[in-house]
């Protein structure tokens, strides 16, 4: 195969190599012969590591090692989450050679001191946009605590978006780069994605883009000022966490939204061309092309949004039937090489979300400290209950109208956890314009204390020209006039 071809010998001489290749191109293959070369058997400790973003995927390259290793005395082990730990921890305890592992199980092993990394050889990065996508990001990089600084890296993936891109840099040195994705490259340059929609439901076919890939951020251009409007508020309504911009705005709002996209801390803005004139974001990953440009002048502008400074950039656009065949005319006119790409359907779309809910959920867990975890077991018993009163409204088949039906109360009550969980973890809390300036209110409030009267200490001394009046009674005048007496 072309990619055993290219990247083998590279293995072989001991370079590190970033390639990027389609699924079902024999890339597996291309790192395990070279990696199944460069263990000794004779040492008895782990040479080979290679990190996987599913179990089913572990299984599969575990499965390829195995039959290449035959009886050359390599041991080789799969190692991911879901399964029990005993025949994993057995497996080190024979000094295991390779290791296919996903990264969450991985760190659990390491942390805990059960395998050590120290003297690896060759470290590999199967699918690692999808590792990406499914947030393993952080699982990865504790991973480059305990590999050894001078080691063989090599990374895969079907596409090199600027998050592999980067995850690269981090990982590898001085890498060969091999694209077997045709003509394209994926350095210094724009990969031109697009998505034929129907026009009917694009806001809903953009969600499952963002969804699907878990575009970082992104830069979203429309034609009218109107489409701008409402799909900001779309994308907060929905709750994720983006704004617009439009000639509208008054300038303090427009200086408030560019003030969180420079600090990073804006995902998604939606804009015009010309409202979008002066926004220079040196690292935007992500451009994509709500509707199509009336000119072709403008596609070329938006998409040159990314990609800067020498990195690599995805241009998206969401074009209809007709439109694509304007699209592809374009490309043709101006050496523009164009990736048709499909919708994911509602299940894979599910599947996918649902994998990096659990993924982020036993991180979360993996990071707790031992006594929120002992906090945390006061509700086994509820989760306990729920699942049996699943089990039970099941077999009884209770069922409500609606959306929801066919749903038992447990899985509602489960789903809502999740929706929240995922929103708050993945997605910035919406920040709503009355916020970008304080409130003044006509009247403080009063602390709570000694019956609601007094003073916060944390609200200071207070002013002379403020001061209120005493509640205490004054004394008699006589009084004031014997004291002086």
């Amino acid at each position: 195969m072309p990619v055993q071809e290219r990247v083998i010998p590279l293995l072989l001489d001991k370079r590190d190599v970033v390639v990027e290749s389609r699924t079902g191109s024999g890339k597996t293959a291309a790192f395990a012969l070279p990696l199944c070369r460069l263990v000794d058997p004779q040492r008895d400790h782990v040479q080979g590591l290679i990190l996987v973003p599913t179990r089913e995927l572990a299984d599969q390259v575990h499965g390829v090692v195995k039959e290449l290793i035959c009886d050359s005395g390599i041991r080789s082990v799969a190692v991911y989450g879901g399964s029990a730990y005993g025949p994993q921890i057995e497996a080190f305890k024979q000094k295991v050679h390779i290791i296919v592992a996903t990264p969450g199980r991985m760190i659990d092993h390491l942390e805990a001191g059960r395998v050590s990394l120290k003297r690896l050889r060759c470290f590999v990065l199967d699918e690692a946009d999808e590792m990406l996508s499914m947030g393993f990001y952080k699982s990865m990089v504790k991973i480059l605590n305990f590999v050894p600084e001078k080691r063989i890296t090599a990374l895969f993936s079907a596409t090199i978006s600027p998050g592999v891109a980067n995850l690269a840099r981090r990982f590898t040195r001085s890498p060969e780069p091999v694209s077997l994705s045709g003509d394209i490259q994926h350095v210094e340059e724009v990969d031109h994605v697009y998505y034929v929609v129907n026009p009917m439901y694009k806001d809903r076919a953009l969600l499952k883009i963002i969804e699907m890939d878990n575009l970082e951020s992104a830069l979203i251009f429309c034609n009218t000022k109107r489409e701008v409007e409402y799909l900001g508020v779309f994308f907060q309504n929905f709750g994720y966490d983006g704004d617009f911009i439009s000639s509208d705005l008054s300038q303090a709002e427009r200086t408030r939204v560019m003030t969180r996209v420079r600090a990073g801390q804006l995902r998604f803005l939606v804009a015009t061309d010309v409202a979008a004139r002066g926004i220079d974001i040196s690292d935007l990953g992500y451009v994509i092309l709500y509707n199509l440009p009336q000119a072709q002048e403008h596609y070329i502008h938006r998409a040159g949004r990314t990609g800067r400074a020498g990195e690599s950039g995805i241009a998206i656009s969401l074009v209809s039937i007709i439109e694509e065949i304007e699209l592809k005319k374009r490309a043709e006119r101006h050496g523009i090489k164009l990736i048709k790409k499909e919708l994911p359907t509602e299940e894979e779309l599910e599947k996918k979300v649902a994998l990096r809910v659990r993924v982020m959920l036993e991180e979360r867990y993996r990071n707790m400290s031992n006594l929120e975890k002992e906090r945390l077991r006061r509700f086994f018993p509820l989760a306990r209950s729920m699942a049996d009163a699943h089990n039970g409204e099941e077999i009884a088949g209770q069922s409500v109208e609606g959306d929801d039906a066919g749903e038992t109360e447990a899985i509602r009550i489960m789903a809502m956890l999740f929706d929240q969980f995922y929103q708050e973890t993945l997605h910035k809390p919406l920040y709503p314009r009355e916020a970008a300036a304080p409130v003044q209110n006509s009247r403080p409030e009063r602390s709570p204390r000694r019956g609601g009267g007094g003073r916060s200490r944390r609200e200071g001394p207070r002013s002379k020209t403020s001061r209120p009046r005493s509640s205490k009674k004054k004394s008699p005048p006589r009084d004031r006039r014997k004291k002086t007496q």
